[in-house]
């Protein structure tokens, strides 16, 4: 018996590739408004059926993932499996180069509850990539102090304290990556000290 199969060639896969890529520009323009990130804003800015949206992205989450990384891939260029002081520094340093990039849609996406939405999907990544760069930085610290550590590396390296040394003073990306790298050198060498001095007070 014969099976139908569907046809397909590398124009066809250039294609969909090409009407993906905008769509999620799409996802960025209407996010960058601060309007509802739905299907049919999405579909009008891409200017796609809304079928077609749907087509590469089944659902909100998929919608809401695929921003994400195309955030990563044309803004910040980040590597999330850092698993070593280096290595994060050199991710928040490409971090905030993006945040400056696209200083307009990472402002919208902190200011926005959608924006919220697409953080907190990827955290339980995030949350793993800053708690090995505290085994690997500080690993005689007690387990409790490495998951504190892991915290405040987070903080540090983060969307809102870009946009608080932005803000408040100033400073463009070389500058806030050079103080948040210091605070970060500051912090694990500080547990360093004194974890390995045996004081576990």
């Amino acid at each position: 018996m014969n099976v139908a199969q569907r046809y397909d060639s590398p124009l066809r896969r250039e294609r969909a590739a090409a009407t993906r890529a905008r769509i999620l520009e799409a996802c960025a323009a209407v996010m960058q408004t601060g309007a509802d990130l739905t299907y049919a804003r999405v579909a009008a800015e891409a200017d796609v059926q809304e079928r077609t949206v749907y087509r590469h992205f089944p659902s909100k989450s998929d919608l809401e993932s695929g921003l994400w990384e195309w955030i990563i891939d044309t803004l910040t260029h980040a590597d999330f499996d850092a698993a070593s002081e280096e290595e994060l520094l050199s991710s928040m340093r490409s971090s905030f180069e993006g945040f400056d990039a696209g200083a307009p849609l990472i402002l919208a996406m902190l200011h926005s509850r959608q924006g919220l939405d697409v953080r907190i999907g990827r955290q339980r990544d995030r949350r793993a990539m800053f708690e090995a760069c505290a085994a690997s930085a500080v690993p005689t610290a007690p387990p409790t102090i490495r998951s504190d550590v892991a915290a405040a590396l987070q903080v540090l390296y983060s969307a809102p304290a870009w946009e608080l040394l932005r803000t408040f003073w100033g400073m463009d990306a070389a500058r806030s990556s050079a103080v948040v790298a210091f605070a970060i050198q500051s912090l694990l060498a500080g547990v360093r000290a004194r974890y390995e001095e045996g004081d576990a007070t």
